[in-house]
């Protein structure tokens, strides 16, 4: 072993906490998804959104942001994103996006 590792060797043996410490402190920088699952985390929300019908006669009703279409549309074994369904809710609104955008 080169005198770097014998000297870095005895500086963690009589400093037993302040390496706890900084360990510590790395694991939060770099690994802060394990901290997250030990102490439990924050819950998510399921957001809604509200749909009016095209007659407009009818209350609107409160449906999941994160419902997919029934169908599977694929292509070369892939399944597309609800955006690129052409007719599709999420696709108007991603053309709308884009043109907000512009």
């Amino acid at each position: 072993m080169s005198t770097f590792f014998v000297t870095l060797y005895t500086w963690i043996k009589n400093n037993v906490l302040m390496t706890i410490g900084i360990l510590i402190v790395v694991v939060l920088l770099f690994f802060p998804k394990i901290l997250r699952g030990l102490i439990g985390g924050t819950r998510r929300r399921r957001r809604t959104r509200t749909i009016a019908t095209r007659s407009g006669r009818r209350l609107p009703r409160s449906v999941g942001i994160s419902r997919r279409p029934r169908k599977q549309y694929t292509k070369g074994g892939k399944a597309k994103k609800a955006w690129q369904i052409k007719g599709s809710l999420a696709a108007k609104r991603h053309m709308a996006q884009i043109r907000r955008m512009r």
